[in-house]
């Protein structure tokens, strides 16, 4: 069953509804729970799961089995749509089949119920529970979920510090709710510019605020950016003569060359086709904190370094590590929204702006933008 681009806004298909009346036939029941029927992805999965609860046992068995063999990157298109079914969303964010980009598209869901993400809070792994701390949106609204997450025996040191932070600093002063939808940025038609500060004046935010206390300040508008410094310049590598010595080697030799090379070979190396090789650099002893940081940057490497080094702690406590990540369109989305949290403010209103970036990263750090900048509530005395 392929994915289909979902039809937002359309009304469900006619089987969707005969199929769940009372007294529907039970083959017509069976035939929607293996996916027999003609009715597109977006409305057939969703049904298949509400046939799980069906009273007949091989129903609900044939719908587990089709929910099971559907693609995990099918699932994810399907949850793409911002009114994509509450119950879908509740299963994929619960059924263990998620994971990475996937998992957090489905607990970062406006539509996720209170209940799934309760359920999460209170049993999830460290890495789920990392997701749905960063959706700061749904904590505020719910402060049951900050009980179960601080009760799971799974949250570590860093997670629980930073729910404190949350409370003493967001969800003390009492902002004002603010729907996700409502945070969602306008479709984007245009070739990607660069972000630049007027760029985020534009949005419908907060004027520019000073940065938090400890926060890491942003460079004077008009002087470079300097995550341009983390990108390095391919077309000068390809003319050294490393890199020629380099094109001369086996597999087996780059890899050796990548675990004991220098800067130079290590910045050639960690581009190579081969993952076993441009693994292999991350490994070398004499790497330094400021290749991590290039590297977190490049948009020329494979994805799956940008996974290690992301999932590195010792890398990530960083804060250059942490921002070249979340600003790397290269980045899977997943992993980035994990560090939103941790930006300054003038970064994450940058990160608003900037079209390379992931449309879910910009979203979350726009809501996270509107939460840090929100006046503190006031209160008023009644007079005696």
């Amino acid at each position: 069953m392929g994915a289909a681009e979902p039809v937002r806004g359309a009304a469900r298909h006619p089987l969707f509804e005969r199929v769940l009346q009372p007294g529907a036939p039970e083959a017509l029941r069976l035939g929607a729970a293996r996916g027999a029927l003609p009715i597109p992805p977006h409305d057939l999965v969703p049904l298949q799961v509400r046939l799980l609860r069906d009273p007949v046992p091989a129903i609900a068995a044939a719908a587990r089995a089709s929910l099971e063999a559907l693609p995990a990157e099918n699932l994810v298109e399907i949850l793409r749509d911002p009114e994509c079914d509450a119950e879908l969303v509740d299963h994929a964010a619960r059924g263990g089949r998620l994971e990475g980009e996937g998992l957090a598209q489905a607990i970062s869901h406006p539509a996720i119920t209170d209940a799934a993400l309760e359920a999460i809070a209170a049993d999830g792994a460290e890495e789920v529970l990392a997701l749905l701390i960063n959706n700061e949106m749904r904590l505020i609204r719910n402060p049951r979920l900050l009980g179960l997450l601080r009760g799971n025996a799974k949250l570590s040191g860093a997670q629980r510090r930073r729910l404190m932070e949350l409370e003493r600093e967001v969800i003390g002063r009492e902002p004002r709710p603010v729907s996700p939808l409502q945070a969602v940025p306008p479709p984007v038609s245009e070739a990607p510019e660069a972000p630049s500060q007027a760029g985020a004046e534009s949005l419908d935010l907060p004027p520019g605020t000073e940065p938090l206390p400890g926060e890491p300040e942003m460079p004077p508008e008009g002087e470079p950016d300097p995550n341009q410094e983390y990108y390095e310049d391919e077309e000068a590598l390809q003319k050294s003569d490393a890199f020629q010595r380099i094109q001369r080697l086996n597999v087996a030799e780059r890899n050796l060359l990548a675990m004991k090379g220098n800067t130079e070979e290590r910045a050639i190396l960690v581009r190579d086709t081969a993952r076993v090789v441009s693994q292999a650099v991350l490994k070398n002893p004499r790497l330094s904190e400021t290749e991590i940081v290039r590297f977190a940057g490049m948009r020329s490497i494979h994805e799956d370094i940008l996974r290690t080094i992301a999932s590195n702690r010792e890398w990530t406590k960083g804060y250059p590590v942490a921002l070249a990540l979340v600003r790397n369109p290269k980045t899977p989305a997943g992993l980035s929204v994990q560090f939103l949290a941790r930006l300054g403010t003038r970064d994450l209103k940058i990160c608003v702006s900037d079209k390379n970036i992931p449309e879910m990263v910009r979203r979350q750090a726009r809501n996270l933008y509107i939460i840090r900048t929100q006046p503190p509530k006031k209160v008023y005395k009644k007079a005696h």
